[in-house]
């Protein structure tokens, strides 16, 4: 077993043993909800992160766990730079021009990330009623901010059942959204997730007004 391998299955052993999204230990350990997965396609950690990873699991072992072996070099391997357009343009950026532009400017900032954080805050000031605490989302778009909301709702909430309702007219945005839903089925079982493409007026009942 090579040390990639070896820190995979420890990675799963706590994720198991704490009951947490591996998404969100990644998050947690080094900052990259991507983590494990970027591990499994056979990328490489650097030392730091190796280091990284390997202490947040000292730190949290839960009681009686074994604490992992001090942390070895393994080959470093960085991800490639994406490709810049460096031509310039006719008239001001606008990312809403294409689909292509819109991506390359919300993946490339935490922008999401900063406006789940924001959303998250609102969740103090809340108070769950029977039977589920209950979400809308309108459109969900790639369900970044969602998942990243739902995540923070768990750990506000861990007994409370999540309703969550999702608004999308892309195929595409849909099935990017619903790969990020594995972990947060996992975090929190007691959630339901709809995704539709009702109108405004109907989604958040998910009640249509035609009834031909």
């Amino acid at each position: 077993m090579n040390e990639t391998e070896s820190l995979i299955r420890e990675i799963e052993a706590f994720c198991r043993a704490g009951g947490i999204a591996e998404s969100t230990f990644g998050r947690l350990a080094v900052g990259n909800s991507k983590l494990m997965s970027r591990l499994r396609d056979g990328k490489g950690a650097t030392l730091k992160t190796l280091q990284r990873v390997r202490e947040y699991i000292r730190r949290n072992a839960p009681a009686g766990a074994k604490a992992p072996d001090a942390p070895q070099p393994i080959i470093e391997e960085t991800a490639p730079l994406a490709e810049r357009d460096d031509s310039p343009y006719e008239r001001p950026f606008r990312f809403y021009d294409n689909r292509q532009k819109y991506l390359a400017f919300v993946h490339t900032c935490n922008e999401k990330v900063a406006i789940a954080q924001r959303a998250a805050r609102e969740l103090q000031n809340i108070q769950p009623g029977y039977p589920a605490l209950r979400v809308f989302d309108a459109g969900t778009g790639d369900g970044l901010v969602l998942s990243e909301l739902m995540r923070s709702m768990h750990h506000r909430y861990p007994t409370v059942p999540h309703f969550v309702n999702g608004k999308e007219i892309s195929d595409e945005n849909a099935r990017l959204c619903l790969e990020k839903m594995p972990d947060r089925f996992c975090e929190h079982p007691a959630t339901v997730l709809v995704l539709s493409n009702m109108r405004y007026s109907e989604a958040p009942a998910l009640r249509t007004a035609d009834v031909r």
